[in-house]
């Protein structure tokens, strides 16, 4: 049976989202290993990003959502890349954001990369992209420039976001061509909502990633 690694930039188990991931991935095992899941309350609010910091949203076991910052974060995502590279085939980042620092021996999926590459081959002139954070609209704007001219995004928070308010948010992308949850932890009924409301198709990144390691792990 082949094994799959999956890294959180938070905590593990990502109840939220790794069910979703292996109702597509068939016949295999999966390994979780969390960022945060060795510290304590103290040591991951000295992870809490400083003004002008690259900003990541996440959760932890409980369903607390906490913001790191990328630079933080990294030292420890590598950590767990060491550990799940000695026991999985492929390992796969339950995150968005950029991380070119990472380094792996097995094969690293990274969403933000797949993101990027699917939108590019679309060839669209129009994208919307929700982000879970308003603070991190000026990063995500930057990145989505290079593969679309014209660029909307808007923040809703999957973690800790009124759904009822997602209508309203959806409606600002209807003249959109296609739009991208940008961020893991979003999920089908988001994505359901949204593309009810903006009638525009929706890309979800853990079901991407989820469709991309099945391919990489499943035997025919």
């Amino acid at each position: 049976m082949k094994r799959i690694g999956l890294i959180t930039i938070g905590q593990s188990p990502r109840v939220d989202v790794v069910p979703d991931i292996k109702v597509v991935l068939g016949d295999v095992e999966v390994i979780e290993c969390g960022a945060l899941d060795d510290l304590s309350k103290i040591e991951i609010g000295a992870l809490i990003p400083r003004e002008g910091e690259y900003i990541l949203v996440t959760r932890l076991r409980d369903g607390t959502e906490v913001k790191v910052s990328r630079e933080k974060i990294i030292p420890l995502m590598q950590k767990c890349i060491d550990r799940l590279e000695q026991v999985a085939d492929v390992i796969g980042l339950l995150c968005t954001g950029d991380f070119p620092e990472l380094r792996s021996k097995k094969i690293l999926i990274e969403p933000s990369k797949l993101l990027l590459n699917i939108v590019s081959t679309f060839n669209i002139k129009k994208l919307g992209v929700i982000v879970p954070d308003p603070r991190q609209v000026d990063t995500v704007v930057k990145r989505w420039y290079r593969v679309v001219e014209d660029v909307v995004i808007d923040s809703f928070s999957p973690y800790t976001g009124d759904i009822k308010k997602l209508p309203e948010i959806a409606k600002r992308f209807s003249d959109r061509d296609l739009i991208v949850l940008d961020c893991i932890g979003y999920n089908i009924e988001v994505k359901r909502i949204v593309m009810g409301i903006a009638k525009k198709p929706v890309v979800l990144p853990r079901t991407i990633l989820a469709r991309i390691l099945r391919e990489l792990t499943e035997v025919v």
